[in-house]
């Protein structure tokens, strides 16, 4: 008799047992709470995009005039020098030995001027002009004229190493900030066009520029001076107004994609350019944030 209600009683307890978890899993799962919920849109017209934080200057890849050693760095980074503070020095000390060479060689070709000077004046004081051939004069007058243009191109080979020696100090072209140091003492910054790590990269901070990039179907809504506000990402309530600057009047392939299926990769940009009031944000060059522009209606008609 027990074993007549087992089995059914166990099928039961299954079916029982099947249906909590069915009933379970309908269950609609909680909605997360959005830690860092988007910005709300400022206006009520307007176009969105992302803003890249730049200097002022664009930044600067800082170059050097030949391949050598660096023997000094004056900065660090986050420096704000003024135009003309020196940055790193390079190895003079072969510069050094070519100028002192070099400066020989200048007292020599001066020794050989005065010489050939002082004969050709004897020549021109002479009361008988009759007592030397023309053919002789000439002789004197151009090995004179000879001295001097070798004294000239000796004192030139001074004046081209002394400016090399004095290039060996990379100097801050304008006011502005180290953004990075790329450089260390004892390794060897060189000219190479297909390297793009520069040894120090700068640019004028004060104040930041903000470029816009806006796709090209939404090109046509924004107008010039148009306001916008700039929202750095992963913080709405961290916000500032953006001034108007210019706008480049060349479209360009859109360069960072954020990876939507819907995203067209062959998108076309507008770059906008706006001034951003830094104040105490805590943005720096190179960040990326959300920007809102104030634009036409997307049904506006023409």
């Amino acid at each position: 008799m027990t074993r007549k209600y087992i089995l059914p009683l166990i099928a039961l307890i299954g079916l029982i047992f099947a249906l909590l978890i069915v009933i379970e899993g309908m269950r609609k799962p909680p909605i997360p709470k959005i830690e860092f919920p988007p910005p709300i849109p400022p206006y009520k017209h307007f176009v969105a995009g992302s803003g890249t934080i730049e200097a002022a200057s664009r930044e600067i890849s800082i170059g050097v005039p030949f391949n050598e050693i660096v023997t000094d760095i004056f900065v660090h980074v986050g420096d704000d020098v003024e135009k003309d503070t020196p940055l790193f020095k390079l190895n003079t000390s072969s510069l050094i030995s070519q100028l002192n060479q070099a400066k020989k060689d200048w007292e020599v070709k001066l020794v050989n001027y005065q010489d050939q000077k002082k004969q050709l004046t004897l020549y021109e004081d002479l009361n008988d002009k009759r007592a030397v051939s023309q053919d002789a004069f000439n002789q004197r007058f151009y090995a004179a004229e000879l001295a001097f243009k070798q004294l000239e191109e000796a004192k030139a080979a001074v004046q081209i190493i002394e400016t090399n020696i004095y290039r060996s100090t990379i100097r801050a072209p304008l006011c502005g900030s180290i953004l990075q140091l790329n450089v260390r003492l004892g390794e060897s910054v060189e000219i190479n066009p297909f390297d793009n790590i520069a040894p120090i990269l700068f640019g004028s901070t004060h104040p930041l520029h903000i470029r816009v990039e806006i796709d090209e179907e939404d090109a046509w809504r924004v107008k010039k001076n148009a306001k916008g506000i700039a929202y750095v990402r992963g913080n709405r309530s961290l916000s500032t107004p953006l001034k108007f600057l210019y706008i480049e009047p060349y479209m360009i392939p859109k360069a960072s994609l954020t990876g939507d299926n819907q995203e067209r990769v062959d998108t076309r940009v507008l770059q906008i350019i706006y001034e951003i009031e830094r104040k105490d944000l805590p943005i720096y060059a190179g960040q990326v944030m959300d920007v809102y522009i104030k634009a036409l209606p997307s049904d506006e008609k023409f």
